[in-house]
């Protein structure tokens, strides 16, 4: 296994986060593949590919790769709140609210539990996704 420093790794990411908001989904998908391959006991690029999934609307697609990074690491709150945001979006709002309290008590301070309490908080508002718009942003 080759070793890739931490910060060649940060700057990766940025990278596929850059493609990602940019909409340039196959080029972020494959730096992020290809960063999970350099750091394959990481959870985080493993979430990073389930955000490209989820953003494109494809809500089973990052559902299963967001577990995929809680089998890496089953406590990762940043994992279970972006698990709990792809199934709200999805229109199940138990089990989004199941894992997004997870993840608000795993990180009681951070900014994973911030994200996850925020989730929480327009649940608790009533918000809907309007999926007929999500479906049709992302055709």
């Amino acid at each position: 296994m080759i070793q890739v420093p931490s910060e060649d790794l940060r700057l990766l990411m940025e990278a596929g986060y850059l493609y990602l908001g940019m909409q340039r989904f196959q080029e972020a998908k494959e730096v992020f593949e290809g960063v999970i391959v350099l750091a394959p006991s990481s959870e985080v690029p493993v979430v990073a590919l389930g955000n490209v999934y989820c953003v494109q609307g494809k809500f089973d697609q990052a559902i299963k790769t967001y577990e995929k990074a809680l089998e890496l690491d089953s406590k990762s709150a940043f994992a279970k709140a972006y698990l709990g945001e792809a199934l709200f979006f999805k229109g199940e709002k138990d089990k989004a609210h199941q894992a997004l309290e997870e993840a608000s008590r795993l990180d009681p301070q951070g900014k994973s539990g911030e994200f996850a309490r925020s989730l929480l908080d327009l649940i608790k508002k009533g918000f809907t996704p309007e999926f007929s718009q999500l479906k049709k942003a992302n055709a």
